[in-house]
């Protein structure tokens, strides 16, 4: 526990030479509107307030981010806003509750295709869908339009189509694709399932590991979280079965989805606020924010929870985050004219 503690004051201390770095100042006190929960938040927000002075208000907004703002509109307290989902980020951008921030260490940090359109909005950390197996099979990697093949009829599990999760790598399937291709490689995953999808993709890996099902979509976070044990030890002993694949689009990257960060429209301190943003997007905050969840950092360069590194290394797709958010309700009308859950 000692050398936790000491671990942590090492990276708030390099944590606060970056920040310094940013030219911060050293005053003042913001709200952070967080759909993560306090605990998860708390010891990066420590870290920020160590470097910076800055005290931070974490409100935790575990029902619609998007209703509390509106329904504040120019009176809330909101700096900044903190979101799971690239669905849930980009709505607050476009029902207009987020601005631009202007910083050139946020673009310089954070991949264009990564960050919104017009400078709504940030990745903080990423999480990638992509197949899981057995470490005992042969196969090394797999194109997610591959997962549609005769090969794999009666051997595929995987949670609801509709969870957003799945919604949303269907949507970047439809950009790569577009809709007529989307709605094949739909049928030819449907046809392939085990079971009428269920449960969540923690399910998937359990079923994996008992050999019910072959292969399996999930988020690497599932598995990691599972590998660390909060979940329970039974859990634990079968995700250490289970290795995650090289997934890719042929023409591209690994699908992710994400948890994202913007600066509120009404922001009482927006200075404060950018501050923070660029704070969590220096290498030791990242090492910190990732690793409550056991996420990627989105900063390549930023060190990974060991857990995490031990699942793999994936490229992330280049398709902008914005465009495939875009084509969610699309996604969704394909799914159900499939019939994909039922």
């Amino acid at each position: 526990m000692a050398a936790r503690h000491k671990a942590v004051a090492v990276l708030i201390a390099l944590a606060s030479i970056c920040l310094a770095a940013t030219g911060a100042s050293r005053a003042g006190e913001i709200t952070l509107y967080s759909t993560r929960e306090v605990a998860l938040v708390a010891p990066v927000v420590a870290a920020f307030t160590e470097a910076s002075g800055v005290k931070v208000d974490v409100v935790f907004v575990e029902d619609s981010l998007v209703k509390r703002l509106a329904s504040e509109g120019e009176t809330s307290p909101a700096d900044v806003l903190l979101t799971i989902g690239l669905d849930k980020t980009t709505q607050l951008s476009t029902r207009g509750l987020t601005q631009a921030v202007a910083s050139p260490h946020l673009e310089q940090a954070v991949p264009a295709h990564l960050r919104g359109a017009g400078a709504q909005w940030i990745t903080l950390a990423i999480r990638p869908r992509i197949v899981l197996m057995r470490k005992d099979s042969a196969l090394a990697a797999i194109d997610y339009e591959d997962l549609a093949g005769p090969q794999w009829r009666g051997k595929l599990c995987m949670r609801s189509a509709l969870h957003q999760n799945n919604v949303a790598l269907v949507a970047a399937y439809l950009v790569h694709h577009g809709e007529a291709a989307t709605e094949v490689w739909l049928s030819g995953l449907k046809s392939n399932l085990v079971h009428r999808p269920d449960g969540k993709d923690n399910d998937v890996i359990r079923e994996i590991a008992q050999g019910i099902c072959e292969i399996g979509i999930a988020n690497t976070v599932a598995l990691a979280q599972l590998r660390d044990g909060r979940e329970g030890a039974d859990l634990r002993a079968w995700a250490m079965k289970i290795k995650a694949m090289p997934t890719t689009f042929k023409s591209g990257g690994t699908h992710v989805n994400l948890t994202g960060a913007a600066i509120a429209k009404h922001a009482p301190h927006p200075q404060l606020a950018r501050q923070l943003l660029e704070f969590l997007v220096t290498p030791a905050a990242q090492r910190i924010f990732a690793a409550a969840e056991l996420e990627y950092p989105v900063l390549a360069e930023a060190e990974r929870a060991p857990i995490v590194a031990e699942i793999g290394s994936f490229a992330a797709d280049g398709l902008p985050i914005d465009e495939i958010a875009g084509q969610q309700q699309a996604a969704i009308a394909l799914i159900k004219k499939v019939g994909f859950d039922d």
